[in-house]
């Protein structure tokens, strides 16, 4: 009896145990009953990736992280043992990639296929790789923008430093001196304004009588346009008549005779007849010359003695 008391005891404890072993694989994520299908990786580093973590294919959690340690040659490495839960085969030049799985940096292991028809063996070793962070991931995505952020804010210290220069003191009097040049010329403008304003108060009654006067004019010019528009007919009545009338003969004898007179300027400059010779002939000019020079001595001698010439009888 006390020999059936020891037994129950341990069956009761062995299959305690093997429950308790079954439950904690379990929560790991690993069924024993189940057919599992065990590889290995050799990692350099695994950035935070702990047992139990998933491993995936294609996007599809297909087996977890079983175990991690140290390699046995004490380089360092860490040897990764995921299980497989799918009688899935994986071909060979395949690759185990740890990444981050979500934003909390939960990390995980990828399964990339190779292209291989050749098939790894249970328990063969994969290579592995190392997805960078998702810190590494902003860091590479932000080192352009923070360079050119760099080069950005030099080029605004440059501009700052231009400006400084170029704002130095003598450029902040001669703007203040402009902007009080300013400020009079606004206040002359006022001054002006209030002296126009002051004008036109003093003068409001001259003024209004200009603009009276100027009314008056514009009722007469309206009540005589009657008379206007006669009077300008009249003068389009003359001016036609005129036009209908001999003028037009008139003028063209005063063109026949300019023409008759151009063409005897035309002869006379050329020699031709009497005046012509006369303007264009040195020997007949001379002549007339000699001629008034003895005509003049003449009238002269007969003036010193007319007895001479002159004789006088009395019967």
């Amino acid at each position: 009896m006390k020999h059936s008391t020891e037994l129950k005891v341990g069956i009761i404890m062995t299959v305690s145990i093997v429950i308790f072993l079954w439950l904690y694989n379990y929560m790991k994520g690993l069924n024993l009953l189940k057919h599992n299908n065990s590889y290995y990786v050799v990692y350099n580093k695994i950035n935070g990736l702990n047992e139990s973590n998933p491993v995936y294919i294609n996007g599809y959690k297909i087996g977890l992280v079983d175990d991690i340690k140290f390699a046995p040659d004490e380089s360092g490495h860490l040897v990764v043992k995921f299980t497989i839960e799918q009688p899935f085969r994986i071909p060979k030049g395949s690759v185990a990639q740890i990444y981050s799985a979500d934003l909390m940096g939960t990390q995980a292991i990828r399964v990339l296929l190779g292209k291989s028809g050749e098939y790894l063996h249970v328990g063969d070793t994969l290579p592995g790789t190392v997805e960078g962070s998702l810190q590494d991931q902003v860091s590479a995505q932000v080192l352009p923008i923070k360079v050119k952020a760099e080069k950005l804010m030099a080029s605004f210290d440059s501009v700052l430093a231009v400006i400084q220069v170029t704002f130095n003191e003598n450029f902040r009097n001669n703007f203040n001196k402009s902007f009080e040049d300013i400020r009079l010329a606004v206040k002359h403008l006022k001054n002006t304004s209030y002296t126009v304003d002051t004008l036109l108060t003093n003068k409001n009654g001259q003024f209004g009588t200009t603009m009276t006067n100027m009314e008056q004019i514009s009722f007469l010019l309206k009540n005589n346009l009657v008379k206007l528009d006669y009077i300008l007919d009249n003068v389009s009545e003359i001016t036609d008549s005129l036009t209908r009338s001999e003028i037009k003969s008139t003028i063209n004898n005063m063109n026949e005779t300019l023409a008759g007179t151009s063409a005897l300027m035309t002869r006379i400059n050329n020699g031709e007849g009497s005046l012509g010779k006369l303007t264009t002939n040195d020997s007949l000019y001379q002549a007339i010359v000699h001629l008034t020079h003895r005509l003049d001595t003449l009238i002269n001698n007969i003036t010193e003695n007319p007895k001479k010439y002159i004789r006088v009888k009395v019967f």
